[in-house]
C-alpha cells in the first residue's frame, strides 16, 4: 500500500495533476494571511475608477478621456518628483476624435508627447506576445502563405526602441548602462504593441503589462522581464526599479534570479509568484486632476492631494473602473484591478516580500511519510481511535504548518501530501476489511454450528474480546434459568402440534428478549431456557444484562398470554432464576457432535435457584452475587436466605421488582420503600425482633414472599429456634 500510493501519488504530483486543488489551497492561504498586509510605502496607485469617470465628465468627456487628462496629470506628479511613473494604459496609436479623418499628430497627443519628453521618470505600456500560426491543413493554406504569417509574427523591433530600451543592449546616454545577463532561460515572444512612435521615440521608459494567468485562469505569477529575439525588457513592475536601483547584472543560479545580490525565487519558466496585499495606498485620478486645476486657478490652499504625500514614490496608473475591462482574477480578489498586480510585484522587490516555493523534495517525502504513517496505524494499531485520529491528527499539524510557513513567506505543497494520507487511509481501510472480511468467514464456519446468527454477527466484528471456545477456559459469567410452570399439566390437554406451535412462539419471544440484551442461548430443554452473560462475549455488566432481559421476559410474556389465549388456551406463567459465578465452557461433546456449553457448580446452581420461584410466588429470583453485580439501581427484594438441596453454603436470593426507566417516579420510590421495609423486617428476622418482623411484614403487600417470613417468624415466636440457628432455610427439595 505505502509503494502503491506513493509512487501513484508522486506521479500525479509530477504531472500536475493536483494543479488546480493546490492553487485552491494556496489561494485560500494567501487570501487569509495576507488580507491585513499592506504595500509598501513607496508605491502609490492611482486609479482610473468609477468616481474618476464620473467627475472627469465635465472635464475632459466620456471615456476614453483626451490625452491631454494625462499630460495634466504628469505635470501635476512632477511636483512630487516620484520615482516612476508607470502607465498601465496602452497608447499604441493616435488618439482620432469623433469627426477626425487625418492619420496625422493630434494636439491631445502633442500634450503627452511633451509631457513625457519633459519629464524623465515616465514609463509607458508595452505589450510582447507568444501568438500561434493558425493550425490550418496544407490543403487550406499554401506553405508560402504560413511562411509569410511566421515572418509577420517575428518582424523585428525598431532598432532605436531597442537602443533605448533593451536591457542588455541600450546605448542612448540618457539611459543607464546595458545590464550584465547570465544564464537567463526567459521564453522569446514574436509579437508586440509598443506606444505610437513619437511617444516610444521620447519616454523615458518601458515596461511590458502582459501578465500570463495560471492554467486556472488565476494570476498567481509574474515576470521581471521579458524576452524578444535576443532583447530583454522590463516589466511595468520592475521597469522604475532597475532605473533607480542601478542594478548591474542579472543572473539566473539555480531556483533564483539576482539582480547582483537580491535573490528572487522563480519556477523553471522564470516567473515570479506575486505576493498580493490587502491593502493598498490608492488615490483617485479626478482627485489629482482637480488638485492641478486648483493650483491653475490659483488655489494651491484647496488642493484635494498634497503632492508631497507622492514624493520619491513608484507610482502606478491604472483603471478599477468595471467598464475599463482591466479586472483579473487573482488569489486576493476575483476582481482585483490589474494595475495592482504590477504594483504588489514592485513592492515585493523593494521590501524583499517574496514567496518561496518550497523545495519538492519536501513534499515527495511528506507524500512518503504520509503513506507510510497511515498504513502503518490502519494495519498495526487495532484501537479505532487511533487509526483515525493519528492520520487525522497528522494531516491538520501539516497542513497548520503549510499555513504557518506561508506566513513566513514559505509555500510548501499541501494537497498532494494530503491526498497521499487519504489515499493511504482508504487503501488501508479496505485492505484491512478485505481481510477482516475472510476472517469473520473463517470464524464463522467455526462458531455457526453452536452460536445464534445475532451473538455470532456481534462476536465477528469482535474477536477481541472473544472467550475462546476452548475446553477448560473458565470466565465469570451470569447464568439464566427459565421454565413455564406446570408444563406438564398444559401439555397433557394440547395435541403435539398445538404444543409445538405454543412453544415456538414463547421461545420466539423470549430468546428476541436475551438476543436484545447480548445473552448467548445454551440449550432448550423441553419447556426450558437455559442462556448466559458474558460468553462467548466477553463483558463486565453481565449481571446488569441478564436481570434486564428477564425483566423484559416478564414484560414480553404478557403479548405472549395474549396470543395464547386468543388460541383460545389458558395463559403460561414462568419462572426465572440467576446466578453469577465462575463456569467453564467451551466445545463440549464427541467428535462427531460438539456443543458450544457451560458447566460448574454454579450453572446446577442457577437452575435451583429458578426452582425456588415456585416457593416464594415471584416470577423472577436472582442471587446475592448477582445482585453485588449490578451496576444499574433495579430496585430488590430480598427473598430469603437458603441452603438448596446439594449444597452447604447458604446464599441470599432476591426478587427484582421492576425496570427502573419503565415506569414513572412514584411508583419507582413506591418500590423502593417497600424494598426497605423488607430489609428492616428481615433483619429483624434474623435478629430473632419476631414482633418488630411481623408488624413490618403485616405493612407490606400479603403476597407469598412476605408470607413466608411472617408465617416462620409466628413459629418462631411459639417454638423458638436453637441457639446455632443462623436465618438460614435449608430447602429439602429441588
Amino acid at each position: 500500500i505505502v509503494l502503491l500510493v506513493t509512487s501513484t501519488i508522486s506521479l500525479m504530483t509530477h504531472f500536475n495533476v493536483f494543479h488546480q486543488l493546490e492553487g485552491l489551497s494556496y489561494d485560500w492561504r494567501m487570501s487569509d494571511i495576507r488580507k491585513e498586509k499592506s504595500i509598501s510605502d513607496d508605491v502609490v496607485v492611482i486609479l482610473i475608477d468609477e468616481s474618476s469617470l464620473e467627475a472627469m465628465d465635465n472635464y475632459a468627456g466620456r471615456w476614453p478621456w483626451p490625452r491631454y487628462v494625462y499630460a495634466d496629470l504628469l505635470d501635476f506628479l512632477a511636483l512630487a518628483e516620484p520615482k516612476g511613473v508607470m502607465f498601465d494604459i496602452m497608447f499604441t496609436e493616435k488618439q482620432l476624435l469623433e469627426g477626425d479623418e487625418t492619420t496625422s499628430l493630434h494636439e491631445n497627443d502633442y500634450y503627452l508627447v511633451d509631457a513625457s519628453s519633459n519629464y524623465a521618470f515616465t514609463y509607458h505600456a508595452t505589450r510582447f506576445l507568444l501568438d500561434k500560426i493558425s493550425d490550418e491543413t496544407i490543403d487550406q493554406k499554401s506553405l508560402a502563405s504560413k511562411k509569410n504569417e511566421q515572418a509577420l509574427l517575428d518582424k523585428p523591433l525598431p532598432e532605436n526602441f531597442i537602443a533605448h530600451f533593451s536591457l542588455n543592449k541600450r546605448t542612448t546616454a540618457e539611459n543607464p548602462p546595458p545590464l550584465t545577463l547570465t544564464n537567463l532561460q526567459t521564453p522569446s515572444n514574436n509579437n508586440y504593441y509598443l506606444p505610437f512612435a513619437e511617444l516610444s521615440a521620447v519616454t523615458y521608459g518601458i515596461g511590458v503589462v502582459d501578465v500570463q494567468a495560471d492554467d486556472d485562469s488565476v494570476y498567481r505569477h509574474g515576470r521581471l522581464f521579458h524576452k524578444y529575439h535576443d532583447d530583454y525588457f522590463p516589466s511595468l513592475s520592475t521597469t522604475a526599479i532597475f532605473d533607480n536601483k542601478h542594478y548591474q547584472s542579472i543572473t539566473r543560479k539555480n531556483k533564483h534570479i539576482y539582480l547582483d545580490n537580491l535573490a528572487i525565487p522563480i519556477d523553471s519558466e522564470e516567473k515570479v509568484l506575486i505576493n498580493y496585499y490587502g491593502n493598498y495606498t490608492t488615490f483617485s485620478f479626478s482627485s489629482l486632476i482637480a488638485s492641478w486645476q486648483m493650483i491653475q486657478d490659483g488655489q494651491p490652499e484647496n488642493i484635494l492631494v498634497d503632492w508631497a504625500e507622492l514624493k520619491d514614490k513608484y507610482i502606478f496608473v491604472g483603471g478599477s473602473a468595471a467598464g475599463l475591462s482591466d479586472l483579473k482574477n487573482t488569489p486576493m480578489d476575483p476582481e482585483l484591478p490589474g494595475v495592482f498586480i504590477h504594483a504588489s510585484l514592485a513592492s515585493n522587490i523593494l521590501n524583499n516580500d517574496f514567496l518561496t516555493p518550497a523545495d519538492s523534495r519536501l513534499t515527495y517525502a511528506a507524500i512518503f511519510l504520509f503513506a507510510l504513517l497511515t498504513t502503518l496505524c490502519v494495519l498495526f494499531i487495532k484501537r479505532v481511535f487511533i487509526q483515525n485520529i493519528v492520520p487525522i491528527g497528522s494531516g491538520v499539524l501539516f497542513a497548520y504548518f503549510g499555513y504557518y510557513q506561508f506566513e513566513n513567506n514559505l509555500v510548501i505543497d499541501l494537497v498532494a501530501p494530503l491526498s497521499s494520507l487519504a489515499a493511504a487511509w482508504i487503501l488501508s481501510f479496505t485492505s484491512m476489511a478485505l481481510m477482516e472480511g475472510r476472517e469473520k468467514r473463517k470464524f464463522k464456519r467455526m462458531m455457526g454450528q453452536y452460536l445464534s446468527p445475532a451473538v455470532l454477527t456481534t462476536l465477528a466484528d469482535n474477536q477481541e474480546d472473544f472467550a475462546k471456545a476452548e475446553v477448560g477456559s473458565k470466565e465469570n459469567i451470569t447464568i439464566l434459568f427459565s421454565d413455564i410452570r406446570s408444563f406438564t399439566n398444559i401439555s397433557e390437554k394440547l395435541s403435539a402440534d398445538k404444543v409445538v406451535e405454543m412453544l415456538n412462539y414463547y421461545f420466539s419471544s423470549m430468546t428476541d428478549s436475551i438476543f436484545a440484551h447480548e445473552g448467548t442461548i445454551d440449550k432448550f430443554i423441553g419447556d426450558a431456557i437455559m442462556a448466559f452473560w458474558g460468553a462467548p462475549l466477553i463483558s463486565t455488566n453481565h449481571a446488569d444484562q441478564a436481570t434486564l432481559s428477564a425483566l423484559d421476559m416478564i414484560a414480553r410474556l404478557k403479548a405472549v398470554n395474549e396470543w395464547v389465549t386468543g388460541k383460545g388456551l389458558d395463559p403460561i406463567g414462568i419462572g426465572i432464576g440467576i446466578h453469577t459465578g465462575d463456569a467453564i465452557l467451551g466445545n463440549i461433546g464427541s467428535e462427531n457432535k460438539l456443543d458450544y456449553t457451560i458447566i460448574g457448580d454454579n450453572v446446577n446452581l442457577a437452575s435451583r435457584i429458578e426452582g425456588l420461584t415456585k416457593q416464594y410466588g415471584v416470577q423472577i429470583l436472582i442471587t446475592e452475587d448477582t445482585f453485588n453485580r449490578l451496576s444499574i439501581d433495579i430496585p430488590c427484594l430480598i427473598a430469603d436466605v437458603v441452603r438448596v438441596k446439594g449444597k452447604k453454603l447458604p446464599i441470599k436470593v432476591l426478587q427484582p421488582l421492576l425496570l427502573p426507566d419503565a415506569v414513572d417516579e412514584n411508583t419507582l420510590q413506591t418500590a423502593r420503600q417497600r424494598v426497605l421495609k423488607n430489609d428492616r423486617a428481615f433483619q429483624h428476622y434474623l435478629d430473632q425482633e419476631w414482633d418488630a418482623a411481623i408488624h413490618i411484614l403485616n405493612s407490606l403487600p400479603d403476597e407469598l414472599i412476605h408470607r413466608n417470613i411472617r408465617q416462620r417468624c409466628e413459629n418462631y415466636k411459639k417454638n423458638p429456634p436453637d441457639e446455632n440457628w443462623d436465618g438460614v432455610f435449608t430447602m429439602t427439595t429441588k
